[in-house]
């Protein structure tokens, strides 16, 4: 197909950079179309603005003294010359000479000077074969659309990536669920209007409703554009703070903040984490792959170029298991609904054995999801359980399920309160509904006990050396062997002090009174332990 003069190249548009008429464009273009736009829309009616630039300067080149640089053309020394493939270069002829290549046939070799510095660049003249002797100076107003598609789908991300980071910093136009408008031009939404929306949801037990629902009971201007109408609104009630936007990108749901769990509105204690310095330098490979399989959320697990698995099984941690979550891990993350600004996110999860819808929360900042307390209970999910976590049929839509459901009693590791309230580990029989990972279920017979000594917070201050030794020598005492293995290590922990697998694996490979005894076990030489 037919290309714009100096469109061809991967450099123009890979180095593209706004410039203050873009901006200027970009907010006439807005004026213009008294409706907000998507930065999709406004990438594209800006490349078509940039291809009409560049065709004008080609023209005017054309229309100077500077010939447009084709390999087929003959020159003379002293030709002034124009390269539209070298994003628009000047340069002089000073020599020319006889090129050489027995394949090629007869051709030149031009010297070009570029501009006024001393630079010197060669090129090829009388070469009949080559691609650059049939781009037109100019296209139809069919091409230039034809190229203003290929760069936003070959381009587009850098350039729209670009836009957005300027339009960010620019005081005087406002981003709403990924479109943007003046700020100056928005309609004016004052606190009756806010105090209607408020009532609305107050109503609807806090919400979550669009914002055409809230436009019924607030009179806006009936002339004003139904899209600005809706954009003031959501701008309106973005700025005050009753109100949450929870909806994925591309779409605008509104929540009474008061209204919120407070789990959704503030960490809960158990899975927040307090940052400790971690060597990871001293990890073997065997325990960074154990990290990568383990996925916490804590860990910095880079994303994968592999496409995400529609589907993802974990074993959960204590700490998400009682206050009811799941971590936003880096296999888990791609599967949840995201959004363009919005912190939290209400979606629905979907019972995965009787297909019930119940809500569900994303917590960006705090990378968990909540909503699932209930639903761990009802299966007798246990800490360390299989849970398998999938698409819906719906967008947005989350399907859990656990792994084998059957009743049973097991032996497994328990969580044990003393009477000072200190925290330990015996093996009991208990009753698990769902499948679980070995070295990770934990058993807990007293809840309450357990929150009195995790509140009064005693071995949660703790430095982080002594409180490993501690679980490890709890663990030690289970198996005949007294070898703990890393995982099981981390599970235990983790009901005492939310720490990220790094933190505890290196503690193994750091102190001397832990013992490497094959694959991922250790034991506990008490000999090189001080401690008490």
């Amino acid at each position: 197909m037919p290309l714009v003069v100096g469109l061809s190249l991967e450099k123009y548009w890979t180095k593209f950079e706004l410039r203050e008429s873009d901006l200027d464009f970009i907010y006439n273009l807005l004026l213009d179309r008294e409706a907000p736009l998507t930065t999709v829309e406004m990438a594209s009616a800006l490349i078509n603005f940039r291809i009409e630039r560049l065709q004008e300067e080609a023209q005017k080149e054309a229309s100077d003294d500077n010939q447009t640089y084709r390999p087929g053309d003959e020159y003379q020394v002293g030709n002034q010359l124009v390269f539209p493939d070298l994003n628009m270069l000047k340069g002089t002829i000073t020599d020319i000479r006889p090129g050489e290549n027995p394949d090629i046939g007869s051709f030149d070799v031009i010297e070009v000077t570029i501009g006024d510095s001393e630079s010197k660049r060669y090129f090829a003249s009388r070469l009949e074969n080559h691609k650059l002797n049939f781009v037109p100076e100019s296209a139809s107003e069919d091409s230039k659309e034809e190229v203003a598609i290929l760069v936003l789908e070959k381009y587009g991300d850098v350039i729209i990536s670009r836009l957005e980071n300027r339009l960010k910093s620019a005081e005087d136009i406002v981003q709403i669920a990924g479109r943007w408008f003046p700020r100056a031009l928005l309609a004016d939404i004052t606190e009756g209007h806010l105090n209607l929306a408020e009532a609305v949801l107050d109503v609807a037990e806090g919400g979550p409703l669009p914002t055409a629902a809230l436009l019924k009971h607030v009179e806006l201007p009936s002339d004003l554009d139904p899209l600005l109408a809706e954009f003031s609104m959501n701008y309106g009630m973005q700025e005050d703070q009753r109100f949450d936007e929870v909806g994925p990108a591309g779409k605008v749901l509104w929540y009474l903040r008061r209204m919120e769990p407070p789990e959704v509105l503030f960490t809960p204690p158990r899975i927040e984490y307090t940052p400790c310095p971690i060597d990871r330098s001293v990890l073997t490979e065997d325990l960074l792959a154990l990290e990568r399989s383990l996925d916490d959320e804590l860990s910095p697990i880079e994303d994968s170029t592999e496409a995400a698995d529609d589907e993802v099984t974990i074993a959960l941690i204590f700490p998400h298991w009682r206050v009811g979550t799941l971590p936003l891990s880096s296999r888990l993350q791609p599967l949840f609904p995201t959004a363009y600004e919005s912190p939290r996110i209400l979606f629905n999860l979907i019972d995965g054995h009787n297909g019930e819808k119940f809500p569900g929360w994303v917590v960006r900042a705090g990378r968990y999801v909540f909503g699932l307390d209930e639903w761990y209970r009802r299966y007798e999910v246990p800490a360390g359980g299989l849970i398998k976590v999938s698409r819906g049929d719906e967008p947005g839509e989350i399907i859990v399920e656990a792994v084998k459901r059957r009743r049973r009693n097991e032996w497994i590791r328990t969580i044990t309160i003393n009477s000072s309230g200190r925290v330990g580990f015996t093996m009991l029989k208990q009753p698990v509904g769902a499948s679980y990972d070995e070295l990770m279920v934990i058993g807990l017979l007293d809840s309450v006990a357990l929150d009195e000594a995790w509140l009064k917070g005693e071995q949660r201050k703790t430095p982080n050396d002594r409180l490993v030794a501690y679980v490890f020598r709890e663990l030690a005492k289970l198996n005949p062997q007294t070898a703990v293995h890393a995982q099981a290590l981390y599970s235990a922990v983790n009901v005492i002090k939310r720490l990220p697998p790094a933190a505890i694996f290196a503690e193994l490979v750091t102190r001397s009174y832990y013992k490497h005894v094959g694959d991922l076990y250790w034991r506990f030489d008490d000999g090189q332990w001080s401690g008490a």
